[in-house]
């Protein structure tokens, strides 16, 4: 399952140029759509397993009236476990960084604030802009994927992903919820999301979708100890490693 994610994505989205362009071409800040990013089957694995997770086993998330129900516990959630391996992989996240035209992207192996998330009839998230530290890991966070896991979701019902102006006023870009397509955006203190309005799905139906988020460092070596490959040469007289530039 984990090969056979990666290269669905890698084969059917490998036109990485032109898909850099749509990405940074957005406005207001750099988003990117993506219909069928994982196989139908893979999602619809992960919807079932999702539906699967009792609300007692998730944390319930209510900030500011919002309201959702998130599950990043991998050991009950298998098939989740196998799609965090590949979109965390190196595979994975040189294509992300290609399509973003970001370097050195860090996955978090923690999922904080990630993972599977489902909301119910009634349920909303507030506009909002995201965390933008990862306290556990010492990161700043640089781009969300959001993927949703549900089959024939009515527009109607609500619940679409919806992006906003940075005055939060007019929306700018509506995400379909649809098995398996694909949501990434860069980090930015002015992109606002959310879906306020209650939705009006039925009572036996759930919002699901599945969300990583990759950071990127600043820090810097240590003057005093700078960068250098494993030391294999000891100087006694120094009683320091050492390095000999010219082997290989």
């Amino acid at each position: 399952m984990k090969r056979q994610t990666i290269n669905h994505i890698v084969n059917n989205f490998s036109d990485v140029e032109n898909l850099k362009k749509q990405y940074q071409s957005h406005s207001n800040y750099n988003l990117l759509l993506l219909d069928n990013f994982l196989t139908k089957d893979i999602a619809t694995l992960m919807s079932t397993e999702l539906d699967s997770v009792p609300l007692n086993k998730c944390k319930h998330f209510t900030r500011a009236n919002s309201c959702m129900y998130e599950c990043n516990d991998l050991d009950i959630t298998p098939v989740q476990s196998l799609t965090v391996q590949s979109l965390h992989s190196s595979s994975f996240i040189r294509w992300l960084e290609s399509v973003t035209d970001l370097k050195r992207l860090i996955p978090d192996p923690h999922l904080i604030g990630a993972g599977y998330a489902k909301s119910f009839q009634g349920d909303s998230l507030k506009i909002h802009s995201d965390f933008n530290w990862n306290e556990q890991l010492g990161l700043h966070r640089m781009v969300s994927v959001v993927i949703y896991l549900n089959d024939d979701w009515q527009e109607e019902w609500g619940g679409q992903l919806n992006f906003y102006d940075t005055n939060r006023k007019n929306i700018i870009q509506k995400v379909p919820i649809k098995m398996g397509n694909c949501v990434i955006w860069e980090y930015n203190n002015l992109a606002f999301h959310g879906y306020p309005e209650p939705m009006t799905c039925p009572e036996n139906v759930s919002r699901k979708c599945f969300r990583l988020f990759y950071y990127v460092s600043n820090a810097k070596h240590d003057v005093d100890n700078p960068p250098h490959r494993s030391l294999y040469w000891f100087d006694d007289k120094e009683g320091k490693p050492y390095d000999i530039k010219s082997e290989k």
